[in-house]
């Protein structure tokens, strides 16, 4: 019996996915992602090393279903890999820090509590607006404005701020 190759074209429209495949398609795009967070190339290209490394078939799977964007899940993927990184993963609390913070994000220290609280749900714990207005007993409006805030603080220390200290 004769082995059917798939060229590459044709692997994602047959679900015939690898790690290659995916690897070729977006890892372009996660290590410019990455490379944002951590501000280093080297260990940016580790990051998407490990991350490639520790995908394995079910999680390929899960990425490649019909009407799962793939980027959004490796980016989801690579945030919660990153977590540890810039130490916001920990159970953000309005009122409470995380206890250990090997490396701490200028960005977020210049947050008051609450912004901290919805900048992390939001970015690192894949919250939706809706579920952190139920949680903080705010309207949905309101916490799109504190998300709003956290993004202008942001921008404006990006210039003069070093991001991991």
């Amino acid at each position: 019996m004769e082995q059917q190759l798939i060229p590459a074209d044709n692997a994602f429209q047959t679900g015939a996915l690898t790690k290659h495949t995916l690897y070729t398609k977006y890892s372009g795009m996660l290590l410019g992602y990455i490379a944002e967070v951590v501000n280093n190339n080297k260990l940016a290209e580790q990051y998407l090393v490990d991350l490639f490394t520790e995908l394995n078939e079910p999680q390929i799977k899960q990425l490649t279903q019909p009407g799962v964007n793939t980027f959004i899940g490796l980016q989801q993927m690579a945030r919660k890999k990153l977590a540890a990184f810039v130490a916001t993963l920990a159970d953000c609390k309005p009122d409470e820090r995380p206890k250990t913070e090997p490396i701490k994000n200028s960005y977020i220290e210049r947050m008051n509590a609450e912004q901290q609280f919805v900048f992390c749900g939001i970015h690192y714990h894949s919250k939706t607006i809706g579920t952190l207005a139920i949680e903080l007993d705010k309207t949905e409006d309101r916490i799109k404005q504190i998300l709003k805030e956290s993004f202008t603080i942001i921008r404006s220390t990006r210039d003069t701020a070093t991001v991991h200290k």
